[in-house]
Formats: structure tokens, sequence, C-alpha cells
């Protein structure tokens, strides 16, 4: 008995090591509707828990994108809501993964195994990649803006392990969206940055490439997608439904119909509850969903372990310098308690020390 319970807690540690690889294992989309509404949706597939915390970070804030030699440290041009969590369970919050800056830029961190990182330069100004979604949301009031800096390279994202034992690898991708409808989505492959940037490119999961999931969809945009559409938790599968589903959607005029109209088609490509599977380390039940209000300037999130969902009215926090940096838990008892808008939930709290080597 014992020697049975030994062999399935090593089971299990080796199944949270392998699975901690498909930690940015998400689904992403962007809708355009009518009168210049523009919503974005993500899914969270994450192996453990997150600790997810909503941050407010406002104008002034003193970021360091990496406490060691080379590090970054700049002044926040514009205020951000961020969804953070950690990236070890149990251990601190040490990354940003999702969230809108005062203009209603958007972005979204999602996992891409193919990702190839640049060598190491000690010329350039090193920012962890658990902080790259704040320093281009503080820095960047577009799409277009932020596209233009990424392609000058002029910083190094420090690609830290992370993970149980710090045995997973950062191999994410970028998404940006904002309330003209403008979209991009950033690869580093090959050690360089690959950018595709323009409306149409509306949604992304995972690998393979961006390119080569625009390639897989145009194959199944050939046939008829209600009577044929892959349907496993794979991201080919996930990008082709999301593709499918996002064209399928009405053009609504009402707020709470284009929220639910986002929402469906992220619960629709959502993986369900239950244990990460190690045979396939791309896939991890989803934890939460988020969606983008760019033009309203409105932040919902809906844990899949709640039946609420909140959300922050960016028009009424107050990015006024000075005005302290601000969080609110968003999982646990306390977190499940929340119900509708909760912008008199955050409290004071401290700046986040971003995951380093």
């Amino acid at each position: 008995m014992r020697k049975a319970l030994l062999r399935s807690g090593a089971a299990l540690a080796l199944g949270l090591l392998v699975a901690a690889a498909a930690a940015e294992a998400c689904s992403r989309a962007t809708w355009l509707g009518p009168n210049n509404a523009v919503l974005t949706g993500r899914t969270m597939d994450w192996p453990y828990a997150f600790n997810t915390h909503f941050f407010i970070f406002p104008r002034g804030t003193r970021n360091v994108g990496i406490r060691s030699p080379g590090g970054l440290t700049w002044e926040s041009k514009y205020g951000t809501v961020v969804a953070g969590g950690t990236t070890t369970p149990g251990g601190p919050i040490d990354g940003v993964f999702d969230g809108m800056n005062e203009r209603g830029l958007g972005a979204n961190l999602l996992y891409l195994a193919e990702t190839k990182w640049p060598q190491p330069n000690a010329d350039k100004p090193h920012v962890s990649w658990a902080a790259w979604l704040q320093y281009v949301l503080s820095n960047y009031a577009n799409v277009a803006e932020a596209v233009a800096a990424i392609a000058k390279q002029d910083i190094y994202l420090v690609p830290a392990n992370f993970g149980p034992g710090g045995a997973a690898h950062p191999t994410v991708h970028l998404s940006l969206s904002d309330p003209t409808g403008d979209s991009a989505v950033i690869e580093y492959l090959d050690g360089k940055p690959v950018i595709h940037h323009g409306r149409q490119y509306q949604v992304m999961t995972n690998s393979p490439t961006f390119a080569e999931q625009l390639t897989l969809n145009n194959y199944w945009k050939r046939l008829d997608g209600s009577k044929t559409l892959p349907g496993s938790h794979q991201s080919q599968d996930r990008f082709v439904r999301a593709s499918y589903y996002l064209e399928k959607l009405p053009q609504a005029q009402e707020e709470r119909q284009q929220v639910a109209g986002i929402l469906s088609v992220m619960r629709n490509v959502s993986v369900p509850w239950g244990e990460p599977d190690p045979q396939h380390p791309n896939i991890a039940p989803t934890y939460w969903r988020t969606v983008l209000d760019h033009s309203r300037r409105i932040y919902y999130f809906e844990s899949a372990l709640s039946p609420n969902v909140v959300w922050v009215n960016l028009n009424e926090v107050d990015f006024s310098p000075g005005s302290g940096i601000r969080a609110v838990t968003l999982e646990g008892p306390e977190g499940f308690a929340l119900m509708g808008k909760i912008n008199a939930a955050f409290k004071p709290a401290e700046n986040i020390n971003y995951l380093m080597p």
C-alpha cells in the first residue's frame, strides 16, 4: 500500500512538472462589433492554482523589469489594470499575463512551444518575460505604437524558467488589441520578433506558429462548419472553432449581449475542469476567462470555480500619480464572494517582484 502511494505521489509530481510546460495553453479572440465596439476574450488554461489578483498600477508607477544587474526601471506613462499571479504553486505573485491600460489597449500572454528567444544581450536593458505585458501596457497607447517599439528590440526579455523545480520554459507569445479594432500577434522565432499586425488577426491560441495556424484555418474555412468542425482541446482545433463562432456572432447593439457573445465563444474553446494530462502537456484545465471591452474600458473576469462574473470599470479608477498600487484577490473564498463591479474592493498593495532566474 505504501509503495503504491509513493508511486502515485511520484506520478503526480511528474505530471505537475510536465504540465508546467503548458502553463500558457490558452485561447484569445477579438470581436469587432457595430458602433466601434471592440471586445477581446481569453481563457487562462493552467495546470495548478494561480492565486490570481487584479492589480491597479497608476501613472508614474516605478516598475522594475527584473531585480538583477542590467534590469530596466521605468515609470508608467499610462495607468493599467492587469491580472497577476504566481508561476509556481504556493509561490509569490511574480508575473502578469492579461490586462488593459487606461487608453483601452489590451494584451494577452499565451503559450507557444516554438518560441526561441534572442541570445542574452548585456548591452540592452533587461525585462523579465513575466513583466513584458506590464511593460507594453504602461508605455504605449495603442497597438501601432507598441508594434513599432517591439520591432526595434530595445530591450532584452529574460526567459527565466518557472514552475515546480524551475522545470518549465517561458515559451510565450503576445497578442495586442485596442479600441480601433487593430490587433497584433508577436512571436519570438529564431531569436527575432515575428509580428502579424492588422485588424484581421482576431484569433490566437498556441502551437503551431501563428502563420501555420492561419494556413490550417484557411483549410477549414472551405468546409461547412455547421456540419464539420474540429472539436478537440488541441490548439489547432480551438483556433478553428474560435474563428468560426466569432464570425457567427450577431452584430449586437446592446452591451450585455456583446459581452455574452464573446464569453460564449471563449467558453466553447475552454478546457473542462479536471486533472492535467501528462501525455498532452499543451492542454490544461481552464482556470478563468476574461473579457476586455476596449471601447468602454471595462475589464471582466470569470473564474471556472465561481458562478459570478466580476468587472472593473477603468473609467472610474484613479490612475493619477501617487494614487498608489492597489490589488484585489479574484480566487479563494474572498475572491469567489465578489459580485458585479469590484472597483471598491481594491486595497493598497506592494508592487510585483517579477520572475527572475
